[in-house]
């Protein structure tokens, strides 16, 4: 058994006050202003969830957190500092506390959420319990004085009892108001200082669900349950695990996007959970959808749906969020997709043709050769001026004899030679293009099964 200790600082998200982490709780009040901190799972997941963790200043839900980490050492006491062994601490996890062996101060420990149970962690140890909500409570108890206090009224020097519960009150003798000074307030509001607690854990739980979430003969059940798991690295290998049910697929993606684009290597994923991580909208998921050969059609159509919004007056979003090099690789990777349809090849082709010169994607080519291309694309990329990509018209098994009949006249002896293989062409062509002036281009024309050739038969007798 391990421990780690952690020291966490973070701020008000209201006032902006110091406010120490002294426990891991859903949410804490502050102490300057009552606020309310929500502290999420997902926050705890950020701040405490790597495998790796160390001393580290990190921006999560919008909090700048401060944590300080120890490794290796016992738990110790907030009072007098004397260690608490693991054991001890282990022996405590059902009652809820132990008690110091040197001072007999009360100990804290609890077992976190199941989720840190299967990453590993097996106790929280010496948590600060003003913190910890009481039972039926939402937030922590409060601190400081139990009872009224003593205070003479400045203005009248009348006996006043006061509570805490205001930081202005007033005077029963001269009506007056009294504002209670700094020292006072500290009473029943301490200023909050971070401090340590523990996290003990044992390193073979761990090990043992990255291997569970690796294996190809895990059963959906403990796949379900592991898709809990605080390691990135767990939820990874379990968003790509073919026994993944499509339920548990949903929730991982639905709570980290980041993964979406590990969902997709799944061989399992559903036509919904195609759809669902297309509509995210996210770049770095409709860069990898628009590539994917496996992608349904319906999805190709949304990725190209999502560029067009992107290029219109319409879109709202960060352009850094969808930038112009984003635009290319989906574009590139629509024009390269085996499985793109033809409609969404000829809305590419379009797309591309209605940006700046200077921000076209390089598709020409890979639109020309894709075996679903449109004849009326063919016949626009047939008047390209890049030299590869007519080559590719002229070679394409969907490119109509009228396209073709003008390519045979191409500048470009390739292009010329690619029409020189069809067999479509006209015999006449075939047979201008057998005295070309270039050799590739005469042996492809006399090599094609079509070309027309002398036959003494037909000198002599016709027919």
């Amino acid at each position: 058994m391990k421990a780690i200790s952690v020291q966490i600082r973070t701020a008000c998200g209201k006032c902006g006050s110091p406010l120490p982490l002294n426990a891991m709780v859903p949410r804490l009040a502050c102490p300057a202003c009552s606020a309310e901190n929500e502290l999420s799972d997902a926050f705890w997941t950020a701040v405490l969830g790597d495998s790796s963790l160390s001393t580290c200043t990190i921006i999560t839900e919008g909090r700048t957190v401060a944590m300080e980490v120890g490794r290796g050492a016992d738990p110790e006491c907030a009072t007098c500092g004397a260690t608490i062994p693991a054991r001890e601490a282990m022996a405590g996890a059902e009652q809820g506390f132990v008690a110091c062996g040197n001072c007999a101060a009360r100990v804290r420990v609890r077992v976190p959420p199941k989720a840190w149970v299967l990453s590993g962690f097996r106790l929280l140890v010496g948590e600060d319990e003003m913190q910890i909500p009481a039972e039926g409570e939402t937030l922590p108890v409060s601190r400081g004085a139990m009872g009224p206090v003593a205070f003479n009224c400045p203005n009248c020097a009348g006996v006043l009892q006061v509570d805490g519960s205001a930081r202005v009150v007033k005077c029963g003798y001269c009506a007056g108001s009294a504002y209670l000074p700094d020292d006072l307030w500290h009473v029943f509001h301490p200023v909050a200082v971070a401090r340590p607690w523990y996290l003990l854990y044992g390193r073979g739980l761990a090990k043992h669900a990255r291997k569970d979430a690796e294996d190809p003969a895990t059963s959906p059940e403990r796949l379900a349950e592991l898709a809990q798991h605080m390691d990135y690295a767990v939820r990874e290998a379990v968003v790509r695990h073919r026994n993944t049910a499509p339920e548990t697929l949903r929730m991982l993606v639905e709570a980290d996007e980041t993964l979406g684009t590990d969902a997709l290597d799944n061989p399992s994923l559903t036509p919904e959970l195609w759809a669902l991580l297309a509509g995210t909208g996210q770049s770095w998921i409709l860069r990898k959808i628009a590539g994917h050969r496996h992608a349904p059609a319906d999805v190709l159509r949304a990725v190209a749906d999502h560029v067009v919004h992107r290029l219109s007056d319409d879109w709202d979003g960060d352009e850094d969020d969808f930038d112009s090099s984003d635009v290319d690789q989906v574009l590139e990777g629509l024009a390269g997709n085996a499985a793109t349809p033809s409609e969404v090849l000829a809305r590419v082709a379009a797309l591309n043709a209605e940006r700046r010169p200077s921000e076209r994607a390089d598709i020409g080519e890979a639109l020309a050769k894709h075996a679903n291309a449109p004849a009326a694309l063919l016949a626009d990329s047939a008047r390209s001026e890049d030299d590869s990509v007519r080559q590719a018209v002229a070679a394409h098994r969907g490119t109509t004899v009228e396209v073709l009949e003008p390519l045979a006249a191409d500048a470009d002896w390739n292009v010329r030679a690619a029409v020189a293989k069809r067999t479509e062409v006209s015999p006449e062509t075939l047979k201008r293009l057998g005295k070309d002036a270039d050799s590739d281009v005469r042996e492809a024309a006399r090599a094609n099964p079509s070309y027309p050739r002398f036959s003494l038969w037909k000198a002599l007798f016709g027919g």
